[in-house]
Formats: structure tokens, sequence, C-alpha cells
């Protein structure tokens, strides 16, 4: 077995050249690391100029697309109660006619009155006695009071008092609408009896199947753009 002796002459030889070797290495890496850099850089502009061409084209989008959300009212219970009144009136150029106005009857009773629907009037805010109602559908042999409330709260004995007040009235149907479709905590006895809770995916649904079956003979484009702009909303917040 031979031995090699080390000096300190050797050592420091051999540890010069290994760190001349390390630097080398290090010296690659570092050109590597310039270079991948230099490549993401370019990839980076590469992307950049192309979504800057999509945007100026229009073809990069986000945000919303219905008018209630872009107006930043799309949970504002006064909008939505004009569009479902509007909804509801037979001669809206939405060219449904009482169709519905019919579809939404059904959620509430087996039996519909449906031969003069054509004459039944929605109307917002409507007052009687000690109550109001959001609103109100009136026609021959109807009375359909809607409750409507998507983040407010009921005031004390609401829907008693609405029943109280609207019960009266021939063909008196009750509609407490809200975004889970929950029933009204303000509703006893015969009011209790009487509301019938609706979803907002409800009236989705309704308004979906309505856009789909509707001959739409009456409707004018921006009428039927209307409601398909509403329905947008309501499948964007109440899903």
């Amino acid at each position: 077995m031979t031995i090699f002796a080390s000096t300190p002459e050797a050592d420091e030889t051999r540890l010069a050249g290994l760190a001349a070797e390390w630097r080398a290495i290090v010296a690659r890496e570092q050109e590597n690391c310039v270079a991948q850099v230099a490549a993401w850089d370019a990839k980076l502009a590469e992307l950049r100029a192309e979504q800057e061409a999509l945007l100026r084209g229009g073809r990069w989008v986000g945000g919303p697309d219905d008018l209630l959300s872009i107006l930043g009212q799309s949970r504002q219970e006064r909008y939505h109660s004009a569009l479902l009144a509007w909804l509801l009136d037979p001669q809206g150029r939405h060219g449904f006619g009482a169709g519905f106005l019919e579809a939404l009857l059904r959620r509430c009773t087996a039996d519909p009155p449906r031969a003069e629907l054509g004459r039944a009037r929605p109307a917002l805010e409507v007052s009687r006695g000690n109550a109001r109602a959001d609103v109100v559908v009136a026609g021959p042999g109807l009375c359909l009071v809607l409750e409507n409330k998507i983040d407010a709260r009921e005031q004390p004995q609401q829907c008693d008092r609405l029943y109280e007040s609207f019960c009266h009235a021939p063909g008196a149907l009750f509609i407490f609408l809200s975004p889970s479709g929950r029933a009204p905590v303000t509703a006893t006895g015969g009011a209790w009896e009487a509301f019938t809770p609706m979803s907002y995916a409800d009236i989705a649904a309704m308004l979906r199947d309505a856009l789909a079956s509707a001959p739409g003979k009456g409707a004018t484009a921006r009428g039927r753009e209307a409601a398909s702009n509403y329905l947008a909303t309501l499948e964007r917040e109440f899903r």
C-alpha cells in the first residue's frame, strides 16, 4: 500500500484548483440564469403585447354585463319590484302576454284564473288600510299581492297587516319573495297559510321559460332585450 504524503504547497495547489473549478461552475450557472431570465422577460413582453391587442380589440373583457349590476343596483328591491311589475303586465312590451303572470299564479294556487288575465294590471307601492304592498296585480277575480324582501328585514307584523288589508279582495293571493325563498316571519294564523314563499331562483326559472316559449309577437326588440338582461341579473345575483 502506497501512501502519498501531503505538503502544504500541494494542498494549496489542490484548493486553488478546486476554487477555480467552483468559480467556473458559478459563472456558468449565472450565465444560465441570466439567459433564462432574459427568455422569461421576452415571453412576458410577448404576452403583454397579446393582451394589449385583445384589450384594444374589445376581446379581453370582464365584469358584469347586466344593467342593474353595472349600475351597482342589483340588490335594490324597488328596481326588482318595478321589473317584476313590468313582467306581470300582460300588455308589457316583453311579448309574454299573460304567460308570465299565469306561471306565477300556478305557484300560488292549483286553480288560477285564466279567462281574463289579459285585463290584469300591476301597480307598485299600493297602500290599503295600515299596509303597503310592493306589487299588486289586480284584475277580474284577481288580487295578487307580492311582498319583496332582498336584504331588508320585515317590519313589525308586516305580512299580517298585508293579509288583513287585502284578504277580502276577490281572488286575493299572497307571495313573499326573497333570495332564499324563506317563509315570512311576520305571518301568523291566516296570513301564514295565505302567503306562498318564493325565491328569486323561481322567478329566474319562470322568466327563462317565458323567453324560450313565448311567441313574442307583441314584443319589441328592446323589450325582449330588457327581459333577457333582467334574467342575466337574476342568474348573476341569485344563484
